[in-house]
């Protein structure tokens, strides 16, 4: 080894590191892009009687900046941050929709209450009865217009868990692919490719934000496993498991989402342990917030509509002739699971409106007598119903009459309260059908008896021991109170994120100003390499020149 190979190793070694810092400086501001060393190394020597003499330098490797530990912290913390936010979003649009100060029902029950008190000053009024028949009308729009409201937002967090579960797939294909990759290169240079690594992680960080994941890597092949946080395996190598997402057996109207193991078994996933990511989110805002609020809101509209029909029926309208209900609203209806065999349904009324509960019952034929049906709840709580002589099954202020002919194992489901927000209406149509009188006489004309106990409505428990308006402020309040509580966890988990994704930056981020530092040295040492080869060069050329 002489002086001309040391020289030129320098130069050699000194080109890749300028070329490294070049990468670095050129992705500074690239997505993904993990920041590269190089790693220079004695290129061995020998020893002779007067000592060690070196080689010289080689490059030994290019070190990818990374820390695996801290890449798991940063998509755990990003996982739990977009569950609080796409949960955060959608109720957002609930609390908007009550918290409108000029149009909710709030305001128009004040209207309504307001425009009854009018009429009992002149129960004879033309244009005060026709003013209360409005309010009625409002009312009933009001309900109609919530209900819609967050029978919209059900339909937008299905279409946002199809499509979340879409791109679940696709990063997992995407993964798999990369694992094969990187395997290919691997195996024939011995190295992993940064560029590929790079994508790896960042596919990996976009399912985190679909999903909570956990992540198992071999180092030295560079090949990564992914499982849901259930446990159940997503990429396997180069192999995938799907999700599929697909209306629910006992509801059409709800996307539920299925693991597709690599036999081709479909597995319905628990909703409750899919609590990371977007998905998560929207699985919990789905099954609680938004059920909770159109419970809230179906038990209003009935035990609102329900006391007024009852008392309107009580009193007497301007003819004379006997109240009849203010309002209409559909009866529950049942949906049939899809996998049922038999062609019976349920006819299903409101026995006792006061018994009712704002839950989801699931009624299975169990065989082979035609009463044989068990009764459960969703949280599985086991109700044992009355059976009447005509075959009905009576709890719960429900009364469920089956019709035709059903197989084993036949279920239904149903929530007492679901449909009353959505078609509750006037069945009335003439203001002089307001049952304002209390006596049959209809010449009694000045009688406002029975419109003053309507008017006495807003002052008495309707729901539970609340009043209309405390029932409705505690909807409001429960949408307020978990925007808050959501909105605290939701700012702490960026928090946390920004700190993890800190730490991960002071890795593998690339600072331009160390590059440039960097930069200015191997510039030095590229130079003064030259000037060793430009001294061997001298050297060998004073000894060509020796006679």
């Amino acid at each position: 080894m002489n002086l001309f190979n040391i020289a030129q190793g320098g130069l050699s070694a000194a080109q890749s590191a300028l070329n490294v810092v070049g990468n670095n400086l050129s992705n500074a501001m690239t997505t993904g892009y993990s920041r590269q060393d190089i790693v220079l190394g004695e290129a061995g020597g020998r020893t002779t009687r007067y000592g060690f003499f070196g080689y010289g330098v080689q490059t030994n490797n290019v070190k990818r900046s990374y820390d695996g530990f801290l890449n798991n912290q940063v998509r755990g913390a990003t996982a739990q941050f977009q569950a609080l936010d796409g949960r955060y979003q959608q109720l957002s649009q609930i609390n908007d929709m009550l918290g409108d100060n000029t149009h909710n029902l709030s305001v128009t029950m004040g209207n309504m209450f307001g425009a009854m008190e009018k009429m009992s000053s002149d129960p004879v009024s033309a244009a005060a009865r026709q003013e209360v028949l409005s309010q009625f009308k409002a009312i009933a729009n009001q309900y109609r217009s919530s209900s819609s409201t967050l029978n919209g937002l059900e339909k937008s967090t299905n279409t946002k868990i199809s499509q979340a579960v879409e791109d679940i797939n696709a990063c997992a294909r995407q993964l798999a692919s990369l694992n094969s990759e990187i395997a290919k290169v691997q195996s024939g240079s011995g190295n992993l490719p940064a560029d590929l690594l790079d994508q790896r992680d960042q596919i990996l960080g976009q399912l985190s934000n679909l999903t909570g994941i956990r992540v198992n890597e071999n180092s030295i092949t560079g090949r990564v496993d992914v499982s849901l946080a259930n446990g159940l395996s997503l990429v396997d190598g180069d192999s995938v498991c799907e999700l599929k997402a697909h209306s629910a057996a006992e509801d059409p109207n709800k996307t539920v989402v299925s693991y597709i193991d690599a036999s081709g078994n479909d597995m319905l996933l628990d909703e409750e342990k899919m609590s990371g990511g977007k998905l998560g989110g929207l699985f919990h805002f789905r099954n609680e917030d938004l059920t909770d609020a159109r419970n809230q809101l179906n038990q209003l509209a009935l035990k609102m509509a329900s006391k007024f029909d009852q008392i309107n029926q009580d009193g007497y309208d301007l003819n004379g002739n006997k109240g009849k209900a203010i309002f209409s609203f559909t009866e529950p209806k049942a949906m049939a699971n899809s996998a049922n065999k038999g062609n019976a349904t349920l006819d299903i009324s409101r026995s006792d409106i006061s018994a009712l509960h704002a839950e989801e019952y699931v009624m299975t034929f169990t065989g082979p007598s035609a009463r044989d049906w068990s009764v459960t709840t969703r949280d599985g709580r086991t109700i044992t119903p009355t059976t009447g002589d005509d075959g009905s099954l009576s709890f719960e202020g429900i009364t469920v009459k089956p019709q035709g002919t059903p197989q084993a194992n036949d279920s239904f489901a149903f929530n007492p309260l679901t449909g009353v927000a959505d078609s509750i209406s006037v069945a009335i149509t003439d203001g002089n059908q307001i049952a304002a009188s209390s006596s049959a006489d209809a010449s009694d004309v000045s009688n406002n008896e029975n419109i003053k106990k309507m008017i006495d409505i807003k002052n008495q428990p309707i729901v539970g021991k609340a009043t209309l308006s405390e029932a409705y402020a505690s909807l409001v309040s429960s949408v307020g109170s978990s925007m808050t509580s959501l909105n605290a966890a939701r700012t702490t988990a960026a928090s946390v994120a920004s700190q993890w994704g800190e730490q991960q930056q002071a890795v593998s981020g690339v600072d331009i100003n160390e590059e440039y530092i960097n930069l200015q040295m191997y510039t030095q040492y590229y130079q003064a390499n030259s000037q060793v080869l430009q001294t061997a060069t001298t050297l060998f050329d004073t000894l060509l020149s020796i006679k």
